[in-house]
């Protein structure tokens, strides 16, 4: 017999049907589900205010690093400037469009900073009757100034100031903006109440210590200059400001500049020069104002924390030159007749951008290196900005230090064999610029033709060997360089050994150079000498000059040499 199998029974055509409305509706929330969890994938990325601010020709940008997912919309709302106004700061941006990791230049721009901040109090604060509008002048608060002493300045009321600015309370900031009303013609004049509330007692602030005491005269208004006549000066006037600590043990960097200032008089009197220089050792305390601001030109302090703390003193009534420390340069900004003596690093970039297209030639190809997650992106900025500015196309190779060992594989791919690689290399650390040195090293090697472009702090990098940077065919842009070769170096040095019996030092040839300069531009122009600055390019022995004007009737030093490390280990300044 058969064996007998198991009944097979298809279903009726009902369960067919209940089964595929199953299926659809699985199907359904399926989809749902996945766009649901697509929606919450493309949440905008917040933009948040940079902290990091950046100076390129005389102009103050934020530094922004594009996060995934941010716009141009929401980038330029969150800085309160325009799309048009990233488009303009950031040449680059319409070819290249806005990518992940990249920086984006936004321009500072001060009132808007000043009424965000405004509404944001406004909006924190209880409801203060409505101020009528009228006339405002802006003032920048001082380390050595309270509410009452502006009040007074001003001829408006205490209340006046708080009311108009949103004020909880009388306490000020040192460089706060306050809107002051202006007093219309006739109005009467208005006497600073006295406090009913407990008087505030003012914290010193941390960075600046001020050994002044007496009140700070208020600065007159100089007279419109626009109109001066150049005429020579048979005297000159000027203040040298350094701390010397005399009779105790002076800071040797300070002597040898001050070596080198008294090296230039010497100098400048034999061909016919008089000259007047007083000297105030600011460890024996802070000069009396008025007499400081009777002289051409105040020369110092060294420290550019000690230079904020003059320019708020002297207040624009002389003007006062930054002879050393580079920092000094973001102080122009908000301090009239400032003049920075030694040339910034963005000038340093700019000029390396600037010899890369001057060297360019057909087959060539331009590399930037930059490191991978930098804590300080300022160098990479300006290199890329200087770049964008001179519509240069140049590829970029970005990396991380933990990696270096790896990249002359990488650099194979980046670099060319028919023509030179010009290589830009952005960055402040010591260990990344070595790593960049080396593997260079590793490619020239292999037979690639390369020569890397850097600013002058790569030669103060201790573990970077010397012949290293030759090997690269290094061309370096610095603010000084002591070609020692030169007749006028010869001199100067062997001057200097006999009457100090001491090697000059940096420091010693800036003093020279700088008290030349400054006191042979007022000794020619007179009273037009600030005005003279941009005329000529000025060589000296270990530095040159040429300015260019500021906002705040003030100018920096934008000059800068260019050295070239050789393969026969000479090094050439380039004339």
């Amino acid at each position: 017999m058969p064996s007998a199998r198991p009944s097979q029974t298809l279903p009726p055509p009902y369960n067919l049907l209940n089964m595929k409305r199953h299926i659809a509706l699985l199907a359904s929330l399926l989809i749902l589900s996945c766009t649901a969890a697509l929606a919450q994938d493309y949440v905008p990325t917040p933009v948040t205010i940079s902290s990091e601010k950046v100076k390129l020709n005389g102009k103050v940008y934020y530094a922004h690093l594009v996060l995934e997912r941010q716009t141009l919309y929401s980038i330029a709302k969150a800085y309160g400037v325009t799309e048009q106004d990233l488009y303009d700061a950031n040449p680059s941006l319409r070819e290249t469009g806005l990518q992940k990791s990249s920086i984006l230049l936004i321009p500072v721009d001060r009132q808007k900073v000043a009424d965000m901040a405004a509404e944001k109090a406004a909006e924190a604060a209880p409801a203060r009757p409505q101020q009528p509008q009228e006339e405002y002048k802006e003032h920048t608060v001082r380390w050595y100034e309270d509410i009452e002493d502006i009040a007074r300045r001003y001829n408006v009321s205490v209340q006046e100031i708080m009311d108009y600015n949103q004020l909880q309370t009388r306490k000020l900031t040192t460089r706060q903006v306050l809107r002051i009303p202006v007093r219309k013609e006739g109005a009467p004049v208005y006497v600073p109440v006295q406090p009913v509330e407990e008087p505030v007692v003012e914290q010193p602030e941390a960075e600046v210590e001020s050994p002044v005491e007496e009140a700070v005269t208020p600065r007159q208004e100089p007279e419109e200059d626009r109109y001066i006549v150049s005429q020579p000066k048979d005297v000159v006037d000027f203040t040298l400001l350094l701390p010397l600590k005399v009779g105790n043990s002076a800071t040797e960097a300070n002597m040898d500049f001050y070596s080198g200032v008294l090296m230039a008089l010497r100098d400048m009197e034999a061909d016919g020069l008089k000259v007047n220089m007083h000297v105030h050792d600011l460890y024996a305390g802070m000069p009396d104002v008025d007499v400081l601001c009777k002289s051409d030109f105040v020369l110092g302090p060294v420290a550019s924390r000690d230079v904020e703390v003059m320019l708020q003193m002297v207040d624009g009534r002389v003007p006062l030159i930054s002879p050393l420390d580079q920092k000094a340069a973001s102080l122009a900004i908000n301090y009239r007749r400032f003049i920075q003596a030694p040339a910034g690093a963005e000038n340093q970039y700019e000029d390396l951008a600037q010899w890369v297209q001057e060297d360019l030639n057909d087959g060539d190809k331009i590399l930037f290196i930059s490191e991978k997650n930098a804590s300080n992106v300022q160098a990479a900025v300006n290199v890329r900005t200087s770049l964008a500015r001179r519509e240069l196309n140049y590829h970029i190779l970005s990396y991380e230090l933990s990696v270096g060992r790896a990249m002359p594989d990488s650099l194979n791919q980046s670099l060319v064999k028919h023509g030179v690689n010009r290589v830009l290399v952005a960055s402040e650390s010591e260990a990344f610029v070595g790593d960049v040195v080396r593997n260079l090293g590793i490619m020239q090697a292999r037979g690639y033709d390369i020569v890397m472009y850097a600013p002058s702090k790569v030669r103060n990098f201790d573990s970077i060997d010397g012949t290293a940077l030759h090997d690269v065919s290094s061309h370096i842009s610095t603010a000084y360089h002591v070609n020692y070769g030169s007749p006028e170096v010869d001199a100067f040095v062997h001057a200097y050994r006999a009457l100090f019996r001491t090697e000059p030092s940096q420091f010693a040839f800036q003093g020279y150079d700088t008290a030349s300069y400054f006191v042979r531009k007022v000794a020619r122009y007179g009273l037009a000498w600030t005005h003279k600055l941009g005329l000529e390019r000025s060589r000296g022995l270990h530095t040159d000059f040429l300015f260019e004007a500021d906002e705040n009737d003030g100018c920096h030093n934008v000059a800068i040499r260019r050295i070239i490390y050789q393969p026969d280990y000479t090094t050439v300044l380039l004339q």
